[in-house]
């Protein structure tokens, strides 16, 4: 099969054409071929290759005559052949096809579709499989998937190894230096670049070569060196004028005009904005490179002041969207129609942006982002030892490799799904704390509120009344009486009102705070409740947040046996044992608060304060009444 044909994945296969003339001619030669082999008896093989050699020439001339042939060449199918390699390269021309029209989702799951039976070939095409996988990685990019584009930039990487093909290898690492790229690591994207230009220079690559210079004089604008990305790029775009291929200088006029946009350089903007607007015709409507220039170009014009044909741009080119970052892309809208004094839209725009920058995982892409370029990092050393090696022993690898490659496939198969549980659990668990915690905030914020409102008005209102009555109440008996009942009345509230304002440990721990409300209990409900904390224990070392919790926790189970049982005895002993706080509480009742949801909300919020800390809580009932046992970590 013809070599550009298996990198039409990649980005770099979006440019591989020849010229009009020397296209022509090889256009020509194909076609006699073809209307031979239709008038005589030709085998189906030989048929379906020229259709492919043909619909890639067209690829980049004119479009519809490629996936005219490609279609030809899948006519000859009548059902899917996947354990063909002839129909998987035609599928993987029609996924390019896919991508130049800008289909991108369409596109990446036709490769996809290619890679899911590539490894089933007799003979395995390590260089297509890599080539499939970069491409799919490419798809994701564009899609702004950039988790999924690492995984797959990491396979093409593992196939590349398995190859001696430098043109492979190059256009791997263009596309992992264009990721990191997007991504603003620049300094990454730099040395990814420069070894693509070295593999394609190896390579004999010129095409490989001009693009990963692209991608350094991109990496050297957004580092500030405008003199140097310039130098680069403007050189990029006259040596792909004089070998005529114009996508291949649109892809570096957009940067080049990027440079000179940031330098301030308005002069040189206008230029070779010109230029680009001439040779933007030539080269497909809605490529990616088309779609780039179009970004740029309306970045500019917004820069300049031409709000109008900024937002024009954006607004009738619908397929600019899947080249411009979401937010980007409202952004610009927003300052176009902030310079046409058109601010509800402005101010619409530019919410839209800021929602997505809410929402963007971030923390993820950069954690594999790393975890890649440590690989980077030493896998052009164990590309040239894996390529000595396997001339010192092609023979021994033969035998081998199939095994291996199975082995590792299941290992990280199994490695994958038990990180992937492990996350699961993990993300229950967090879901489940700050649930609690969100619900115990707001339990804390109602209850501040009550004690406020029952100290501030009720006890208020009764005072009020106590004054009223003393003046105007003439008999003393009977105002004595009334007078002591308000005052009982009075106290209780406040006592409430003391109970539900949050304890302050700054000047106590968690031993006397428990000591003080159950002593105030007892006398107030008249039940005997005994406390028993461990002797000779430095209760100040309990941390606050768990001496709090635990402080509420013994509120709400102390209440809800006054209130739902006629115990006459409380027990109650602490521990702190090690690591863990232990507490221990029996009373002569049989309430037992697991058969009785009606009763509100205590045990739910019991329960919800232990998961905060760690903790769990035990009922059991005997013959002698009913105990709680708590537990929790001290951490």
């Amino acid at each position: 099969m013809k070599k550009h044909i298996l990198l039409l994945g990649i980005f770099l296969s979006l440019t591989v054409f020849l010229s009009v003339q020397a296209g022509n001619t090889v256009i020509d030669s194909l076609k006699q071929e073809i209307r031979q082999a239709e008038r005589e008896p030709s085998s189906k093989e030989k048929l379906i290759e020229l259709y492919q050699f043909l619909g890639a020439e067209y690829e980049t001339l004119d479009h519809d005559s490629s996936y005219h042939y490609i279609q030809k060449g899948l006519s000859l199918y009548p059902q899917p052949a996947f354990e063909e390699e002839g129909y998987l390269q035609l599928l993987n021309s029609l996924a390019n096809y896919l991508f130049m029209e800008g289909k991108l989702e369409q596109a990446k799951e036709t490769f996809k579709t290619v890679a899911a039976h590539a490894p089933k070939l007799k003979e395995r095409r390590y260089d297509l499989e890599g080539v499939v996988e970069s491409s799919i990685g490419v798809c994701y990019r564009k899609l702004g998937m950039f988790d999924s584009a690492v995984y797959h930039y990491n396979r093409a990487l593992d196939f590349c190894k398995k190859t001696e093909k430098y043109e492979d290898i190059a256009s791997t690492y263009y596309n992992i230096g264009v990721l990191y790229h997007l991504n603003k690591r620049y300094e990454e994207a730099l040395e990814q670049g420069k070894l693509a230009a070295d593999y394609a220079r190896k390579a004999k690559d010129t095409l490989m070569e001009l693009y990963a210079n692209t991608l350094i004089g991109g990496c050297y604008c957004n580092m500030g060196k405008y003199a140097e990305a310039s130098q680069i790029l403007k050189r990029n775009v006259q040596k792909a004028l004089e070998i005529e291929y114009p996508l291949l200088a649109m892809s570096s006029l957009s940067p080049l005009l990027s440079t000179y946009q940031l330098w301030n350089k308005k002069d040189s903007v206008r230029i070779f904005l010109k230029k680009g607007e001439e040779l933007i015709h030539q080269i497909p409507e809605n490529s990616p490179t088309a779609l780039e220039f179009y970004g740029t170009q309306a970045s500019l014009y917004n820069w300049i002041g031409e709000f109008q044909k900024s937002l024009d741009i954006l607004t009738n080119k619908s397929l600019i969207q899947t080249q411009l970052p979401y937010d980007k892309y409202h952004i610009l809208m927003a300052r176009n129609y902030e310079g046409l004094g058109n601010y509800q839209k402005a101010f619409h725009c530019m919410q839209e942006a800021c929602i997505y920058k809410d929402s963007v995982f971030d923390g993820k892409i950069k954690n594999e982002l790393s975890e890649l370029n440590e690989k980077l990092r030493n896998s052009d050393k164990e590309l040239k030892i894996a390529l000595l090696e396997r001339n010192q022993a092609q023979e021994k690898e033969t035998r081998l490799r199939h095994t291996v490659y199975y082995l590792t496939v299941i290992g990280l198969l199994l490695i994958a799904i038990s990180i992937l549980l492990h996350k699961r659990k993990v993300q229950k668990k967090e879901t489940e704390l700050i649930a609690a915690r969100q619900y115990i905030e707001g339990l804390e914020n109602e209850r501040k509120r009550l004690a406020k409102d029952l100290h501030d008005g009720v006890c208020n209102d009764l005072l009020g009344a106590i004054l009223q009555i003393q003046q105007h109440i003439s008999s003393e008996e009977q105002k004595t009486t009334t007078i002591q009942t308000l005052e009982e009345i009075r106290n209780g509230v406040r006592a409430i009102s003391h109970e539900l304002m949050p304890p302050n440990f700054q000047f106590t721990d968690l031993n006397e705070m428990l000591a003080d409300y159950f002593a105030k209990m007892q006398e107030v409900s008249g039940v005997n409740i005994s406390y028993a904390p461990h002797a000779h224990t430095d209760w100040t070392t309990i941390p606050e947040h768990i001496g709090y919790e635990i402080y509420r926790i013994m509120q709400e189970t102390i209440g809800n046996i006054l209130k739902h049982t006629q115990a006459k005895q409380i027990h109650i002993q602490l521990k702190k044992e090690d690591t863990q706080l232990v507490i221990h509480l029996h009373y002569d009742g049989d309430w037992n608060p697991h058969a009785d949801s009606s009763k509100g909300i205590g045990l739910r919020t019991i329960n919800d304060r232990l998961k905060t800390i760690g903790g769990n809580y035990k009922i059991e009932k005997d013959d002698t009444g009913v105990n709680i046992h708590i537990h929790t970590f001290l951490h």
